[in-house]
């Protein structure tokens, strides 16, 4: 097959969950014999080597950190102009057999708009996020009063224009008529909202366990009980929660032999609000902040430290961390919001707690760390598991099948 991978992102570009997945999975169907292009956004191209499949060059629809209000009336329309031409550009230099789309947060929805216009029947959507009922950039600034007094005024002048501009625009009616969601959880989620993937297949997410199985069960640090969380720092992700539940593991219950870190970046407030957390509540030698890490040092991060921390407050679509913590051996104390509850199971195959609810956390770290035995048996349930239900190959081998379904209906 000839597929045309669609994308926001594609590493070495934001390497988070999803953008990961889209390039293991072209890269998976390309091993297999398949003729696979990308078509991505220019963010962070300049960190990418040259590959001549793959096009980073999309313009997002505004800057990710900061909104930038004179961007909307000067380069919008011209910007979103090029992106339908670079669009119809690799649809007419390739010509693809199916168009595959992956995230589009952050873009507009029109440009899944003129995929499906482009190539009606043959466009194909994995749902791994809830972009297609989540409002723009745009939509969310304009909605907003100004946050200074002053300007309250000014603001309010200008938003009846710039509301103006969308209402003529409107939204896309996109069909969906061949979806795919990456859990139970996202496909309930989106037809609340009124996204029509009621036909939409679920293909869970998985990982290369090659890189992790071969972790060492019995964990290679020096002593202690050792903690940790992964991902990106931000407040929906609850990395203040996995404070707030060591502070109260130390100072409520007394355990002194633990160790959290704190593997990811985030936005700058956010993480300063995280270490004045740790200093607060008196942890600063219970806690250590190692930035973010690159993918091929995770096998290794995991093999040293026992628990891994799923504090995540939002609904986590299906997270990629808790399946590589649990081919590694580690145990996971976390959340279920989401398409967590897919495979973190209460007694089965981990520990749960409620979202935000740090003195749960705490209790349940206290119970691991009381009885190794538990933490033994349920890493090695999370491990089998992970080994049966979520490899990279099941879902590259189920995802091939759905697309050849596609091309020869």
């Amino acid at each position: 097959m000839r597929i045309l991978f669609l994308s926001n992102f594609y590493p070495p570009a934001r390497p988070g969950g999803y953008a990961q997945w889209c390039h293991e999975v072209a890269e998976g169907l390309a091993d297999r014999g398949h003729d696979i292009s990308v078509l991505t956004s220019r963010h962070q191209a300049d960190r990418a080597a040259p590959d001549p499949q793959i096009r980073r060059q999309l313009h997002l629809d505004g800057d990710l950190l900061h909104y930038r209000p004179l961007h909307f009336f000067t380069r919008r329309k011209r910007e979103r102009r090029e992106n339908r031409r670079f669009l119809q550009s690799a649809i007419e230099d390739y010509r693809p057999e199916v168009a595959f789309i992956w995230g589009l947060w952050a873009m507009s929805p029109w440009m899944a708009a003129w995929a499906e216009a482009s190539m009606p029947g043959r466009v194909v959507y994995y749902l791994s996020d809830y972009w297609p009922a989540g409002g723009d950039f745009h939509h969310s600034y304009w909605g907003l009063p100004a946050r200074r007094s002053v300007m309250q005024m000014p603001k309010r002048i200008v938003n009846r224009l710039a509301q103006a501009a969308l209402a003529r625009e409107g939204s896309p009616d996109l069909k969906f008529e061949h979806a795919i969601c990456v859990s139970e959880a996202v496909k309930k989620i989106l037809l609340e909202k009124h996204v029509p993937v009621e036909k939409a297949a679920v293909i869970h997410g998985g990982s290369d366990l090659k890189r992790f199985l071969s972790a060492d069960a019995t964990r290679t640090h020096n002593g202690g009980v050792a903690l940790l969380y992964a991902g990106q720092l931000v407040p929906h992700k609850g990395v203040h929660t996995a404070i707030e539940g060591v502070s109260r593991l130390v100072h409520d219950q007394g355990v002194r032999d633990v160790h959290l870190t704190v593997v990811g970046a985030g936005p700058p407030a956010y993480e300063r609000e995280l270490h004045e957390l740790v200093e607060a509540r008196g942890v600063d030698r219970f806690v250590r902040f190692q930035g973010p890490a690159d993918k091929s040092d995770m096998p290794a991060i995991f093999a040293s430290h026992d628990i891994l921390i799923f504090p995540s407050i939002y609904e986590e679509p299906l997270a990629r961390v808790t399946q590589e913590a649990m081919a590694s051996g580690m145990t996971v104390v976390g959340t279920t919001t989401g398409g967590t509850g897919e495979i973190l199971e209460e007694g089965r195959t981990g520990l749960t707690f409620p979202a935000g609810d740090a003195g749960q956390l705490a209790r349940q770290l206290g119970r691991l760390i009381h009885s190794p035995e538990l933490g033994a048996r349920l890493g090695q349930a999370g491990r089998e598991v992970v080994s049966r239900h979520f490899t990279l190959d099941r879902m590259v081998d189920e995802i091939e099948a759905y697309l050849t379904s596609v091309v020869v209906a």
